[in-house]
C-alpha cells in the first residue's frame, strides 16, 4: 500500500474533522442549515439570471440578482400538484407593499405550450421585465412610447423607446407593410395593434367589470377562461361562458403589463399579453453578479 496516499487520506480526515469541530456543525446542524436555506428561498429571496439584453441598460446580459419576496409577499402553493398538472391554489404571505408601476419583476411565463392560447403558470421558465401598467391602469403605446392615463411620468427607458421609434420610421420609409415583429397581441384584425401603436387597454384587477362585447371577448378571453376554468365563446353576437350567455364579467385576479427596457428586442406583454399577479415571484432587489464589478451590489430600479 502506498504510504503517501494513506498519509494524505489521514491528513484530509483530520483536517475535515478539525473544520467540522471548529464550525461546530453536526449532522443535525446540517439539517438546520438545509431547512434554513429553503426557508429563505421560499419566503425571503432567491436568485435570478438575465441571459439576454432585453432589460438593458438596467440589467445586462449574463447578470444575476436577488428577488425580493417580502414586498408582494412570498407565494405558497403545492409545487408537486403544479408539476403534475393537478389543480392547485396560489396564496401569498403578507407583504409590506403592492405591485407598483415601474417595478422590475421576476415572474413565471404565463403559458406552458407553444400555442399560447390558454393561461398556465410555467414552472420552468422565468422572465424579468418592468411592470409598465398595473391593475386599474389604462395603457396605450403611442408612437412607441408608453402612456398610462392620468400619469405624466415616463415609464420605462425613454431613450430605448426613442430608438425603437427611429428604427420603425426608417423601416417604413423603405417598406409599405408592418412586419411580423411589429404586430402585437391580441393579433386580431379588429385591433391591428402594433408595437408602435397599441391600446388603450384596461389592465383588469379584482372587482374590475368589463362589458363582454366582441372586442372585449377577444381581448380578455384567455384571462376569463383561466379564472373561470370555462370556455368563453362568441355565439350569435352574444358572449357565452360555460354555456351561459353573459353581458359582463367581474375579474377576481389582478394583472399587469410587463415589458423589457430594451424594447427593440424584448419578448414581453406586447407579444404574449398580460401577466396574472399571482405568477410574479417578486421584485428585483440587488445585483450580486456582473462582468462589471462596479455594478455588483447595486440596487435594481
Amino acid at each position: 500500500m502506498n504510504r503517501k496516499v494513506v498519509s494524505e487520506d489521514v491528513l484530509f480526515c483530520l483536517f475535515a474533522r478539525f473544520v467540522l469541530r471548529t464550525l461546530n456543525i453536526s449532522f443535525c446542524g446540517l439539517h438546520v442549515v438545509f431547512i434554513l436555506y429553503w426557508f429563505i428561498q421560499i419566503t425571503t429571496a432567491c436568485s435570478f439570471h438575465t441571459p439576454s439584453g432585453s432589460m438593458s441598460p438596467t440589467l445586462l446580459p449574463d447578470e444575476s440578482g436577488l428577488v425580493n419576496k417580502w414586498k408582494l409577499g412570498a407565494r405558497i402553493f403545492n409545487i408537486v400538484d403544479a408539476v403534475e398538472g393537478k389543480p392547485y391554489t396560489i396564496k401569498r404571505l403578507p407583504g409590506y407593499g403592492q405591485l407598483e408601476r415601474g417595478d422590475v419583476i421576476v415572474f413565471n411565463y404565463p403559458y406552458q405550450d407553444k400555442t399560447e392560447d390558454s393561461i398556465a403558470m410555467n414552472l420552468r421558465m422565468y422572465y424579468c421585465k418592468r411592470a409598465i401598467a398595473v391593475a386599474g391602469d389604462s395603457l396605450e403605446i403611442r408612437n412607441c412610447f408608453y402612456h398610462v392615463k392620468g400619469h405624466a411620468d415616463t415609464i420605462g427607458v425613454a431613450s430605448e423607446q426613442k430608438q425603437l421609434q427611429n428604427h420603425i420610421d426608417y423601416f417604413l420609409k423603405h417598406n409599405t407593410e408592418y412586419q411580423w415583429w411589429m404586430r402585437c397581441a391580441p393579433y386580431d384584425t379588429l385591433f391591428n395593434w402594433s408595437v408602435r401603436d397599441m391600446g388603450p387597454i384596461l389592465i383588469p384587477g379584482k372587482g374590475t367589470i368589463v362589458n363582454l362585447d366582441r372586442k372585449n371577448c377577444i381581448l380578455y378571453r384567455k384571462y376569463i377562461e383561466w379564472e373561470s376554468k370555462s370556455k368563453l365563446m362568441w355565439l350569435d353576437s352574444v358572449a357565452v361562458l360555460d354555456g351561459k350567455p353573459l353581458k359582463s364579467y367581474t375579474f377576481t385576479e389582478n394583472y399587469c403589463f410587463a415589458a423589457g427596457d430594451h424594447v427593440i428586442d424584448s419578448k414581453d406583454s406586447r407579444y404574449f399579453g398580460l401577466i396574472p399577479e399571482k405568477f410574479i415571484v417578486g421584485t428585483a432587489g440587488i445585483l450580486w453578479k456582473s462582468h462589471d464589478h462596479r455594478r455588483i451590489f447595486t440596487i435594481i430600479n
